[in-house]
């Protein structure tokens, strides 16, 4: 009996696919790889099971072929899939062959898809449309994947936080750590960053990453939240790369990227109430281009495959220091710096059999910033002190993926990440001098130096991980162990080897008192990160799937003298996730999820904790200075009575017991996500989600002098002569007792060398608290063919005393050891909005292809401020006074965290369009995209120091006279301009 119901135009089979394609990008990935997978089930028109079937896949740009048969329920898969597009037939006796075409299988992601078999004597199909549902029923993981169709249609900015800003819950960290997302509220420190599977983020200080040419990229996925066992090292967010490949094709091409100076408007300025600018903007010029050479194909066709990038690129630019009134005039510093080494990447696919595939990818971030530095006087300029920054290195892993059996299949991969990070100049002889004008605040560079700090430094991360994935009926299980040999080295000194202050006073000519300061730190330095885990993807019935998943890290970090100062073992972190099916059809879902994340000591803790560093301030009387032009003072004034020496470190590497607290727990957070997405039609989706996370446990480093002191006495009636106010910093969690191995009277007597556990009550310092919650809304139209469209709306509050490895208040990447609890009284008044919480958040982006040749597309977002604090000197702790305006105090009053208000709102609007044309040999694209097309200039960061603490001193009764920095208040820094970003591509 024939059944005309059954029949499906080509046309309309064709543009379910089409959805199909679009849908898929945009389904959350859950492994830590860059293949995806394909999973169904077999049937009959009836809806009845059938087993049995042959099926058969063809990847269409590599020829690779792989065919399964179905088991007893009819469920087939195909596993370790490289993405791309893939033909799919049916076979079975007695019924007619049926084929999906262009089935696009996308970075870590699920396809999963019925095959309707029908008997031979009905009507013929001719081709089986099946779109993908919008909604992935199965991960409880949450935020976006972004591929070239995005990329090419809406102006984005070619770097990872470009593509991370698109996702909900994200928002951009404080200029002073560079250009890097916040992500769920964490730092900008707490992110993981992946390309290929090969871990690059930057193991020192946690922020930032490696940085590929971005035309390499192929997918972006930005994991927010709910990520599965396998991924860890991380408790903000997870970003995870794929590169291009190589087809049997032949492709080539040649794209140019230009920003001209000419069509980018200078950052706002600052006057004075005098006319002389404070920050001057209005000289800014800034270039850069950047050239892609590309080719990829086959060696060997359906075997080998290549794809190879060379990328020559320049960037140069100019821009004022801060301008200074001093008694010689205004004075001020010329920048220029130029940065242009080429980039390059390659990647090569071997398909050695249809079941085994090895990858090979490389690519080189190598490249040396020069800086000039051109000190004026009125119009009077000296020559340009030049300096040089390397950075980036070669990068590299090999990657082997095998399906040993239908059910089983296994991944190895080894990999090399590679930083330099020496810096230098030609003036590194000569000492480092600045001048502090107390009466307006400034400080003004002198001498003869370039760099403030030289070093010679080099990280290396060797990651060797291996993953496996077993099918074992309802359940999809991913396990596997990994291990990172991480190795930091680094030599630091101030140019010269000491640093000058000539401390200034109010007459602008007398010379108060000269703060000499010697520093160097150096060693080579280990660390080890390992970890095993297991996740289960449990179909546990028609509607309802459970994710479970657990994870076992350790951390290991080492020594300058190769000695471990600190492990911590079987730390062990759940991952548990649950969707259900809310009407049986694939269209809707509401899903929960918690997680346990933990986070690595970064490996700036071992240089500066654990390495032979020498940091000693002497303040001396002024006696005038050398005859040599360098500006050294003569230091036979004598020692200035008004400061005692800063004894920091003395050179020598110290013990792991007096450093580290041997009851210390591991630094994690914990996660809790809720949610509720459906299909409002075939392109249209919803989703509403709830987020709270929670930083349980924080690793710092604190000053344990006073509360020491304060224990010793009690319980052995002895003073600690040791406890100077900052001999003592120790790795612990704040809040906690701490248990230190050391010898508080420094005489070898019979304190010497015991196990002291010092309590809470003592030390004084509250618990570690950093705590987010956030609703986001999202709207979601997928690409049609003409037009895309997605929305989301973000609630979130941020709030607590810590804001994570890196601290924004003072701009200080000082990961795991900054000034934040160095000292009790730091934390009074600590407690509030925490500079990354943005408490609304507006994100729109789409595109519309007016023509077959035409594409335009825009990039919306809007943000509420970020909250304002002011720093003062704390009015009674002496030791938090030795750290100046770092007091939530202004004027001697306490002055809570976030307590000025906020900064204004932000909003920017980008739009983008290009141009296709074709020739008989080529294909050339013509873009232009216009970022801030509106020019906002809105303040986005601004100067928190309150109290002047250069003019600032305490009467003998401890009453103090204060006054406020003349710099309090104003703008810092701004929104960036709007610039054009020219660009052209030929394809061959």
């Amino acid at each position: 009996m024939k059944n005309s119901n059954l029949k499906r135009s080509f046309k309309q089979s064709v543009t379910a696919v089409a959805v199909a394609m679009s849908l898929s990008a945009a389904m959350p990935a859950m492994a830590n790889n860059t293949t995806g997978y394909i999973t169904g089930s077999s049937i009959s028109q009836s809806g009845q099971v059938l087993g049995s079937v042959t099926i058969k896949i063809v990847n269409k740009d590599t020829g690779l072929t792989r065919s399964v048969v179905s088991d007893s329920e009819g469920s087939f898969r195909f596993p370790l899939l490289p993405p791309g597009m893939y033909d799919i037939t049916a076979m079975k006796d007695g019924f007619q062959i049926t084929a999906q075409k262009d089935v696009k299988v996308g970075m870590g992601g699920k396809v999963s898809l019925n095959m309707t078999l029908a008997s031979d004597d009905i009507e013929r199909i001719e081709v089986t449309g099946s779109a993908i549902a919008m909604v992935d029923i199965t991960s409880s993981s949450t935020g976006i994947v972004v591929d070239t169709l995005t990329l090419d249609r809406v102006p984005v900015a070619r770097d990872f936080t470009g593509v991370a800003l698109l996702a909900p819950g994200t928002t951009k960290g404080d200029s002073a750590f560079g250009n890097n997302p916040s992500i769920g509220g964490a730092s900008v420190a707490e992110n993981a960053y992946y390309v290929n599977g090969l871990n690059i983020t930057n193991f020192r200080t946690g922020v930032g990453s490696s940085q590929p040419p971005f035309e390499m990229y192929d997918t972006f996925e930005v994991k927010t939240g709910g990520y599965s066992a396998e991924f860890g090292r991380a408790t903000g967010g997870v970003i995870n790369a794929k590169t291009k490949s190589g087809s049997n094709e032949f492709k080539a091409g040649v794209n140019v990227y230009y920003e001209p100076d000419a069509l980018r408007e200078d950052k706002q300025s600052q006057k004075r109430d005098d006319g002389t600018y404070r920050i001057d903007n209005t000289g800014d010029e800034n270039d850069f281009y950047e050239v892609n050479l590309w080719a990829s194909g086959a060696i060997i066709e359906d075997t080998l495959f290549y794809y190879a990038l060379y990328s020559p690129r320049n960037n140069e630019q100019e821009y004022n220091g801060s301008q200074a009134s001093t008694p010689d005039g205004i004075k001020q510093s010329l920048y220029t710096s130029k940065d242009d080494d080429a980039f390059w990447g390659a990647k090569v696919d071997w398909y050695i059999t249809e079941n085994n595939i090895l990858e090979i990818s490389a690519f080189s971030d190598k490249s040396k910033t020069t800086t000039g530095r051109s000190d004026y006087t009125g119009s009077t300029g000296l020559a340009p002190k030049v300096s040089f920054d390397d950075a980036g290195g070669l990068n590299y892993t090999a990657k082997l993926t095998s399906i040993i059996t239908d059910d089983f299949s296994v991944s190895v991969q080894y990999g090399i990440n590679e930083t330099d990070r020496t810096s230098g100049s030609v003036l590194d002889a000569n000492p480092v001098i600045y001048r502090n004008f107390t009466n307006t605040g400034a400080f003004v560079p002198g001498g003869d130096f370039a760099n403030f700090s030289i070093g010679q430094g080099d990280d290396q991360r060797q990651v060797v991980r291996i993953d496996a994935d077993w099918y074992l009926g309802d359940h999809e299980i991913r396990f596997g162990v990994d291990k990172e040999s991480l190795t930091a080295n680094q030599q630091t000194v101030n140019s010269g080897g000491a640093y000058y202050l000539y401390v200034i006073g109010e007459d602008d000519e007398s010379v108060n008192y000269v703060r000499h300061r010697t520093y160097s730190s150096g060693g080579s330095f280990e660390s080890e990160n390992f970890a095993y885990y297991i996740q289960d993807q449990w179909q546990a019935t028609d509607d309802l799937v459970i994710n479970a998943g657990i994870r076992n890290d350790s951390f290991e970090n080492k020594n300058g003298i190769g000695e471990s100062f600190i492990k911590l073992e079987n730390q062990w972190a759940l991952r548990l996730g649950a969707v259900y099916d809310v009407m049986g059809d694939g269209e809707s879902k509401i899903w929960a999820s918690y997680g346990r994340y933990y986070l690595p000591i970064a490996a700036n803790t071992n240089i500066r904790l654990a390495g032979a560093e020498t940091y000693i301030q002497d303040y001396y009387n002024y006696d005038g200075m050398s005859s040599d032009g360098l500006e050294i003072p003569n230091l036979t004034g004598g020692t200035y009575t008004g400061r005692p020496q800063d004894l920091y470190s003395n050179g020598d590497v110290p013990e792991a017991g007096a450093i580290v607290d041997s009851s210390i727990d591991p630094m994690y957070s914990d996660e809790f996500i809720a949610g509720y997405q459906f299909q409002l039609n075939d392109e249209w989706s919803m989703a509403v989600q709830g987020t709270y996370r929670e930083l349980a446990t924080t690793i710092e480093d604190v000053a344990i002098d006073y509360g020491f002191n304060e224990y010793v006495n009690r319980e052995f009636g002895s003073a600690c002569t040791e406890c100077t106010g900052f001999h003592y910093y120790v790795l612990t969690n704040p809040g906690t007792d701490i248990t230190v191995t050391t010898d508080p009277d420094g005489d070898a007597g019979p304190l010497a060398n015991q196990e002291y556990t010092i309590p809470a009550s003592d030390l004084n310092y509250p618990e570690a608290i950093r705590k987010y919650t956030a609703v986001d809304v999202t709207v979601n139209k997928e690409w049609d063919g003409k037009w895309m469209l997605t929305g989301t709306y973000t609630w979130s509050h941020s709030w607590g005393n810590n804001e994570g490895l890196v601290r924004s208040d003072n701009g200080q990447d000082d990961a795991g050891l900054t000034t934040n609890f160095d000292q009790p009284g730091l934390l009074d008044g600590g407690d509030g909005n925490l500079p990354n919480d943005r408490r609304h958040s507006v994100k729109v982006f789409g595109s519309y292809q007016v023509t077959d040749d035409l594409n335009i597309g825009a990039n919306f977002s809007w943000q509420a401020g970020k909250p304002k604090s002011a720093f003062g000197i704390h009015p009674t702790d002496l030791f938090a006074q030795a750290y100046g305006s770092e007091s939530f105090y202004k004027g001697g009053q306490l002055a809570k965290r976030g307590s000025e208000g906020t900064t204004n709102s932000i909003w920017n609007l980008d739009l983008t369009a290009s141009y296709d044309i074709e020739f008989a040999d080529f294909d050339l694209n013509l873009r232009a995209d216009v970022f801030n097309v509106f020019n906002n200039d809105t303040a986005s960061e601004f100067d928190e120091i309150y109290d002047d603490e250069a003019r600032t001193d305490f009467n003998e009764d401890g009453s103090g006279n204060y006054f406020v920095s003349p710099t309090y208040g104003l703008a810092q820094n701004w929104q960036s301009p709007r610039y054009v970003r020219l660009s052209a591509s030929i394809r061959f």
